[in-house]
Order: C-alpha cells, then structure tokens, then sequence
C-alpha cells in the first residue's frame, strides 16, 4: 500500500467493525398473482360445496405467499471489515490479497452500471451494485475506511 496513504488516512468513527452489505428485495408478482388466483378459484370451489379441491387451492395459495416472502427478503451477500473482505459462505480474503478494488462504472446497452470489482487468486469477481442495498459512493467510503485501517495497523 501507498505509505502517503496511510499517512494520510483518517478513521471515520460511524463506520462499523463491520459492514453487512444485502441484496435488494426481488419483486416477483407472479406469485402474488397466482396466489390471488388460487384465493379465488378457493371461494368458487367452496360455494360449490367441493371442499376437497377448494383446501388444495387454499393450500396452493398459502404456498406461493410463503414462496414470495421468502424470496422477498433481502440476503447477506458480502462482508467488509478491517481485515478483509469475505463473501457469504466463503473465507475470508485479507486486504492484502485483494488486487483492484474498485467500483467500475460502464455503460451496457444503453444502461449506466456500477459493479464492486475485485481480483483474488488470479479470479476476477464482479458484484453489480444494481442488485445490492448500497450506493456506490458509500462503497467507496467504507473500502476508504475498511483498507485504511487495514494498511494504518489500526486493524491488525
């Protein structure tokens, strides 16, 4: 790291020990839709007093609002702390072995995009920030914070 860098780093006291970064929410209203459906069909089927086939639909209905709460809700993807970075399910990577980090700005058809990138082990990982709870320009504050304490000896 660049020793004009950790001279010059200055600890943010609001960030964390750590930082939690989330997928956004994915809105799939075909299972609302369906769900709905099958509320309805329920009602038909038991004013026709078929209660076999009127459960089924209130149990198909039950399903798919359990399936759209479940994909509804936000999930851990990444970890930033003073000694690295760590994606869920993974060890973590030390800031040391972390090569480019960066957010990367581009244009793809016709669509301005922003993705977290970052190379370990020769591997080239790309998070799209479309898909995360966070901005990028609080990324970059944090990846500031996080490496900064890392490389000041704060963090080790």
């Amino acid at each position: 790291m660049n020793q004009d860098f950790t001279e010059s780093f200055q600890d943010d006291p609001n960030v964390p020990e750590a930082t939690v970064i989330y997928t956004l929410p994915q809105t799939n209203t075909m299972l609302l839709l369906g769900a709905l459906g099958a509320l309805l069909y329920m009602v038909y089927f038991f004013m026709q007093s078929n209660y076999a086939i009127g459960g089924l639909l209130l149990l198909l209905a039950a399903w798919l609002t359990l399936l759209y709460m479940q994909q509804n809700k936000p999930r851990p993807v990444l970890i930033l702390r003073k000694d690295g970075l760590q994606e869920i399910g993974k060890p973590l990577i030390p800031w040391e072995l972390l090569y480019g980090v960066k957010i990367k700005s581009e244009v793809k058809n016709d669509k301005y995009v922003e993705a977290l990138v970052f190379a370990e082990n020769g591997r080239i990982r790309e998070f799209p920030l479309h898909k995360l709870t966070i901005k990028s320009w609080q990324l970059e504050h944090l990846l500031q914070v996080y490496q900064g304490r890392y490389w000041s000896g704060l963090g080790l």
